[in-house]
């Protein structure tokens, strides 16, 4: 027999309310406030899906992939069509790619980094994970994450290939938006 996550079952229950009201919002003026947490995020997430539907439902290119700017024909429909396909798919490529959770390039390094840097919290409670490390004005404790030593040789390779993953997904990022600039007034259908 399957087991049953209850605790799942409730939760979606509990926020069903919440998620109800994220719908409306949506519906009447075409986002909720839970997008606006993360405007970046959104964009990264709905952009992609958006062009992969717009590519999708083509009946058409923009006149600037069959006609010359005096108006003679340079090529025919089929091939104007398959042009304007080729940016559509390069604008979703670029917008997956400079979203992290969805970008092709990994850290190698990453999961060894973070196992010897979170080592000291293993199998110990919550509440054991963080240190006392000041005051703040009102007298309260303040804490830090207890971090463990991180091997020097592989912290370096981690830092180079965070910074080389973060250079490309820049690149991604003014790509995509060179291409939506240029062809902006084109995404129509």
């Amino acid at each position: 027999m399957k087991h049953i996550n209850f605790y799942r079952i409730y939760i979606k229950v509990k926020e069903f309310p919440r998620t109800l009201k994220h719908w409306y919002q949506r519906a009447k003026r075409g986002y909720s406030y839970q997008d606006l947490w993360s405007i970046d995020y959104w964009f990264m997430e709905t952009m992609p899906k958006m062009l992969q539907d717009f590519k999708k439902n083509l009946h058409g290119c923009p006149a600037i992939f069959v006609n010359h700017e005096d108006g003679t024909e340079h090529q025919d429909i089929e091939q104007g069509m398959k042009d304007w396909e080729a940016v559509i798919d390069r604008m979703i490529f670029c917008f997956t790619e400079m979203n992290e959770d969805t970008c092709s390039m990994k850290n190698e390094f990453a999961d060894e980094y973070h196992r010897q840097k979170h080592k000291p919290n293993e199998g110990e409670k919550v509440k054991d994970w963080f240190e006392e490390c000041g005051t703040d004005k009102e007298g309260k404790p303040l804490y830090r994450w207890i971090e463990g030593e991180v091997d020097t040789e592989l912290k370096k390779k981690f830092w180079e290939k965070k910074k080389e993953i973060e250079n490309y997904r820049e690149k991604m990022k003014n790509e995509g938006f060179d291409l939506m600039k240029k062809y902006y007034w084109n995404l129509w259908d």
